[in-house]
Parts: structure tokens; C-alpha cells; sequence
């Protein structure tokens, strides 16, 4: 355990010194360049604005926060339903799993503004704009995960009589465990990126409202303040 613990350190001591040495060296170029804050603020300066609007942006990231995590949920319920679909039809694996797959050249980001139009400015549209973006990275990742188990081992499950519940929770699940974790960790990225991009176009509250007001306001160290972190 101690040996574990001395590794887990290890490992985060390099990126802690990478990111504290870019800080230092962001906030001497800033002051030693006397670069305007509007173009580009020290990070003490975003420190301190954050500080100082802490209130202000605890109260808007609220939203943004809450969105996520219900687009990211639904997503990964969805997705990992319909990866179970696909994997035991043949018709949706070979019907709808190649449109789903199509479907990733398209723009989601494009979306929103139809969204708006459908939905209207509120929280159902930013809701449904951050599923749709993070459904089908957890679809996709989920089908491979199932679809991958080895055939020997199928075989041999089939021949000694398992039944496809059994199939599926002994071997089909436990290896598209590692997918499906993939797969999260992509969809919560898109989920976060679907509601301050819906809070971008029509909204007014969340944390996309925020930099889009602060940008209108060209205070840029406030809007650096509120990205999410």
C-alpha cells in the first residue's frame, strides 16, 4: 500500500511541476512583456477576479453543473441500452449502427441553434443538445465493447448450456467494461461542451452566459475566470 501511494505521488509530481512552471512562466512574460490584461491577464489577476466574483460565478455554475450531469447520465443510459440492442438484432447492427457511426462527420455543435427553435431558449434544449452530443461517442464505444468477446469463449459458454442472460452479465459486460469506461469519459467531455455551447447561443444563466457576456464586456480576466476548470 505504502509503495502504491509513493507511485500515485510520483506520477502527479511531474504534471504539478509542468502546470506550476507554466503559471510562472505565463505570469512573469505577462508583467515583464506589460501586456494589456484585455488581451492577455496574469494568472494572479484571474486569481483574484475569481475571488473577488466568486459569488456571482458559484451562482451561474449551478446550472451548467446540474445540465451535465443529467445530459451525461441520460447519455450513458441510452447509449449502453442501445449498444445491448444493437449487439442482439441484426437488423438495428446492420441498419442503424452504421448510421450511427455515419453520423459523427456531422457538426452536433451545428445543432443548437435548431434546438432553440424547437425547444426554445431554457434548459430542455441545453438538456437534449448535451445528450445528443455525448450519446453516440458511449454508443459506439459500448457496441465495440460488446461485440469484441473472444468466439472461443462464446462457443464454449453456448456448449455447456449458458443462456444469453448468462453470456451477458458472465462475459459479455465484464468485457466491455474497459469501452464503456472509454466511452464515459469522452461523453462527459462532450456533455460539458453541449451545455456552454446551448448557453452560448440562448441563455441566461450558466457558465457559457457568463464568457459571453464578459467577452461582450471585453474583461477578459473575468472571462477566463469562469471558464470551467
Amino acid at each position: 500500500m505504502l509503495a502504491r501511494m509513493k507511485n500515485h505521488a510520483r506520477d502527479l509530481f511531474w504534471p504539478i511541476l509542468i502546470s506550476f512552471l507554466i503559471l510562472v512562466v505565463w505570469e512573469v512574460a505577462v508583467r515583464w512583456l506589460k501586456i494589456r490584461s484585455i488581451l492577455l491577464p496574469a494568472p494572479s489577476e484571474i486569481a483574484e477576479t475569481m475571488v473577488r466574483q466568486w459569488s456571482l460565478i458559484a451562482s451561474h455554475l449551478w446550472p451548467s453543473l446540474y445540465l451535465t450531469v443529467c445530459g451525461f447520465a441520460l447519455s450513458v443510459i441510452g447509449g449502453v441500452l442501445v449498444a445491448i440492442l444493437i449487439t442482439y438484432s441484426s437488423i438495428l447492427r446492420k441498419g442503424f449502427y452504421p448510421v450511427i457511426v455515419v453520423s459523427q462527420v456531422i457538426p452536433k455543435i451545428a445543432i443548437a441553434p435548431l434546438f432553440i427553435v424547437w425547444f426554445g431558449t431554457g434548459t430542455v434544449s441545453s438538456l437534449l443538445l448535451a445528450v445528443l452530443i455525448a450519446f453516440f461517442p458511449m454508443t459506439i464505444n459500448a457496441t465495440m465493447g460488446f461485440q469484441s468477446i473472444d468466439d472461443d469463449i462464446h462457443r464454449m459458454a453456448r456448449v455447456f448450456m449458458a443462456s444469453r442472460w448468462q453470456v451477458f452479465w458472465k462475459i459479455r459486460m465484464p468485457n466491455a467494461l474497459p469501452y464503456i469506461f472509454g466511452g464515459m469519459k469522452i461523453s462527459i467531455t462532450l456533455a460539458i461542451i453541449g451545455v456552454i455551447v446551448s448557453e452560448f447561443v440562448a441563455s441566461q444563466e450558466g457558465i457559457g452566459y457568463l464568457i459571453k457576456l464578459a467577452g461582450g464586456l471585453l474583461d477578459t480576466p473575468l472571462m477566463m475566470g469562469r471558464l470551467p476548470r
